[in-house]
């Protein structure tokens, strides 16, 4: 099959049915195998292709942008290579109607070509050197970092003036906020200029925006990956499980999810041949899970299973790895304020009804308000509190124009870096992954650092003139606020999940909390490796998605450096 890009029409369904188009696998094999095309498999499946070797990228979802025959689009972008994932003013329609979400994961994610990156709001800047120093083991600290993050900077610019004449649209309440940040001695940024300025601070948001549509990794590392001979791309083929026998992978079993999915068994190369799951910290998790590595009791859970129970690999071969045991993600607060200097722009309106104007200015000129990443977020804001503990947590504040007038602006405390609670997932029968433990607020110092944080915040905004509180309401206490959101998922998910699958020196084995080791390769094996936020030990000062592509060109080096396995080779699990 030429290049092995599918298309679909409209979006799959992900049950894994069988269609009457799916191709059964065919008998090439590939020196890499990658599952999951999202923010950590585009970017290694990129690099492994530029050394030379084949590569085989598999995305169980359908097509997204127009680059490459996504579909999905309002109808006045009819007759243009343009769906909903390359427009940021449509970008918030995910939560208007859900697609295309996982049906398994427990959480929102992105089946689709992408994966987060082709759904998430493109937020994106250099990470804080605290987020590898303090998070990563030796060999992953930020001098190591720096040579992967000016490689990702120079592919990927990003920039806060996402409009392609120049301007900023939309900046009633980013002004009006931004005047009582100065007030209260913050200082303005460029975000991306000043990584290490991440306290008191505040910028325009970032975003991988490239003449007025998304950019990122699909505009740019899939580009290259996919103009190469040596590269293949499967969407619309859903990995069940890795095969192996005993610590050696030889292939992967995938299923059709409709459109032109594949079906069957795709192997690598004998011998040398390595598979990497890319597939998200949840996706990951599962397809460890399923393929006998992890936690026993969550592996006999998939070997009772009416799926999986039939074909799982024999319990003398399981590997015993604290998978899904270190989870994380933003504590994420919201709060509301309002001004009359706010303008509410109706995003959701503008996928089937956009102001004439403003549709006019983006397909002509890719300018205007439909330029303004949905719902019109900015100021970015940090700050760092010093724990009751005597660790630093970092905060990055999203502003936003929602909420619940047409003068609101919803706020969001995202708690990261420095955090100690972390949380733990599971699979069910049915194969589907939750969470069993959320990762919020479990440390009392974690706590004490979101009220710290709050509290200092609003005499912060106070000093905006006109500025009327929502939630909390002005005579509620920031420790009554904080202790009234429930530390749920339902309440305070951010959907930056990481740590599934940690990266170490710590044989998670033998008593370590490590998944993966400094190569990203999963203990007990020898050619299986995972690259994606499954691995980061801990959550990073913001939205993660610049320091995961960077992960992943560091990793794509790891593997590349190692010598390649020896054949048939078993590990004793």
């Amino acid at each position: 099959m030429a290049k092995g890009l599918l298309f679909l029409a409209a979006a799959a369904s992900l049950t894994g049915s069988t269609f009457a188009a799916c191709t059964p696998a065919d008998s090439k094999t590939y020196d890499y195998i990658v599952v999951g095309s999202g923010a950590g498999g585009i970017v290694v499946a990129d690099k492994l292709s530029e050394a030379g070797k084949s590569v085989l990228l598999l995305e169980r979802g359908p097509p997204s942008t127009g680059k490459f025959n996504g579909t999905q689009k309002p109808s006045w972008l009819s007759g243009t290579n343009l769906t909903r994932y390359d427009v940021p003013g449509l970008f918030n329609q995910i939560w208007a109607d859900g697609v295309p979400s996982c049906p398994d994961t427990g959480v929102q994610a992105g089946c689709v070509l992408g994966g987060g990156v082709a759904v998430n709001s493109a937020l994106y800047w250099k990470p804080h050197p605290d987020d590898w120093d303090v998070n990563f083991p030796t060999g992953w600290k930020s001098t190591d970092m720096a040579k992967y993050t000016d490689s990702v900077f120079s592919r990927i610019p990003g920039t806060y003036i996402p409009s392609k004449d120049g301007k900023l649209y939309l900046q009633q309440a980013y002004d009006t906020v931004s005047k009582g940040l100065d007030s209260a001695g913050f200082k303005y940024v460029v975000a991306n200029d000043a990584p290490t300025s991440k306290n008191m601070s505040y910028a325009h948001p970032a975003f991988y925006i490239a003449n007025g549509e998304r950019h990122g990794p699909l505009r740019s590392y899939l580009e290259t990956a996919y103009a190469r001979s040596n590269f293949a791309l499967y969407t619309d083929s859903n990995v069940r499980r890795v095969v192996r026998t005993g610590g050696h992978v030889t292939g992967v079993e995938v299923q059709c999810n409709g459109g032109n999915g594949h079906s069957g068994t795709i192997n690598v190369t004998p011998g040398t041949g390595r598979v990497i799951l890319a597939a998200g910290t949840f996706g990951t998790a599962r397809l460890l899970f399923r393929s006998g590595i992890g936690p026993t009791d969550i592996l006999n859970v998939v070997k009772g299973s009416s799926t999986d129970g039939s074909t799982m690999i024999s319990t003398d071969q399981w590997i015993n790895l604290p998978v899904g045991s270190n989870v994380n993600d933003h504590v994420g607060t919201d709060i509301q304020i309002s001004h009359p200097n706010v303008v509410n722009y109706d995003f959701y309106g503008a996928w089937s009804n956009p102001v004439s104007a403003d549709k006019d200015a983006y397909l002509n000129k890719r300018s205007g308000a439909l330029t303004v990443v949905a719902p019109n977020l900015g100021p970015i804001a940090w700050t760092m509190v010093n724990g009751t503990d005597g660790k630093v947590r970092h905060i990055q504040w999203q502003m936003r124009v929602e909420g619940r007038s047409n003068t609101a602006m919803t706020i969001t405390q995202y708690l990261g870096m420095g955090t100690t609670s972390r949380g733990k997932i599971d699979i069910q029968a049915n194969m589907n992954t939750r969470v069993v433990t959320a990762p919020y607020l479990r440390d009392a110092a974690d706590k004490q650092a979101a009220i710290d944080g709050l509290e200092a915040m609003r005499g912060y905004l106070s000093k905006i003139s006109g500025v009327s509180w929502i939630t909390p309401t002005a005579s509620q206490t920031s420790q009554a606020f904080i202790n009234s959101v429930p530390a749920t998922v339902a309440s305070r998910n951010s959907n930056h999940w990481v740590g599934s699958a940690t990266i170490g020196s710590d044989d998670g084995r033998t008593g370590g909390k490590a998944v993966v080791d400094l190569d990203t390769k999963v203990y007990g094996t020898d050619n299986l490796f995972v690259v994606d936020a499954s691995i980061f030990p801990g959550i990073t000062t913001g939205n993660p998605s610049a320091a995961i592509f960077i992960a992943a060109e560091k990793a794509a080096d790891r593997i590349l450096a190692l010598a390649a396995p020896a054949q048939g080779r078993r590990f004793k699990a």
